[in-house]
């Protein structure tokens, strides 16, 4: 059975879709179904009532992630309200694990909409320019997309308690240019192990 919520050490993450804006070569999701025994290809999307049962099966955490098979932010209404739930119901953080299109995806500068409700942001960077994002995340969006990328870093810098730009640790990456332009941006820098098929 799908799994719309599952715990690894003290965290809860929520996997709400399976639909994403980029299809990143290294994304894990082509290579298994399940991460850490869980099944994370839905059926269908959960709805709002759904998703707090999830929540609600687990006794104890210490944050909640958005993070899934999918780009949460596409469900932008659904996040909110749980966020808004969870901010309402359990005193936790509330993260969201993003690729970071959710501006281009929405027309608007949606970071607002997350102020408050949202304590932390962690955006996949991937890339210190457009030709390397583009061949490893092939953006839907072309150059626009990481040039959206680092706006909305910068912009969810100003808003949001933490921001954390990542990169997964792919062969030949510059880590070290990824890591000054994060920094550039205000976000602070996290390398994610990197899992070849």
């Amino acid at each position: 059975m799908p799994t719309i919520a599952y715990k690894i050490r003290n965290t809860l993450y929520l996997n709400i879709t399976n639909r994403c804006s980029n299809d990143c070569t290294f994304c894990i999701k082509f290579n298994t179904r399940t991460f850490d025994e869980n099944d994370l290809f839905l059926d269908e999307e959960p709805s709002f009532h759904e998703i707090m049962a999830a929540i609600a099966a687990f006794n104890e955490f210490d944050e909640i992630v958005f993070c899934g098979y999918g780009e949460s932010l596409i469900r932008l209404e659904i996040v909110m309200q749980v966020a808004e739930a969870v901010k309402q119901h359990y005193s936790v953080p509330v993260r969201i694990n993003t690729d970071g299109q959710a501006n281009l995806l929405h027309g608007r500068n949606i970071i607002p909409e997350l102020a408050g409700i949202v304590d932390c942001l962690s955006v996949s960077l991937n890339a210190p320019d457009a030709e390397t994002y583009q061949r490893l995340c092939h953006s839907p969006f072309g150059a626009a997309g990481f040039t959206a990328l680092c706006d909305f870093i910068r912009l969810a810098a100003a808003e949001i308690p933490e921001v954390i730009a990542s990169v997964v640790h792919v062969p030949a990456l510059d880590v070290d240019a990824c890591r000054t332009l994060a920094l550039s941006l205000g976000a602070s820098f996290r390398v994610r192990p990197y899992y070849p098929g």
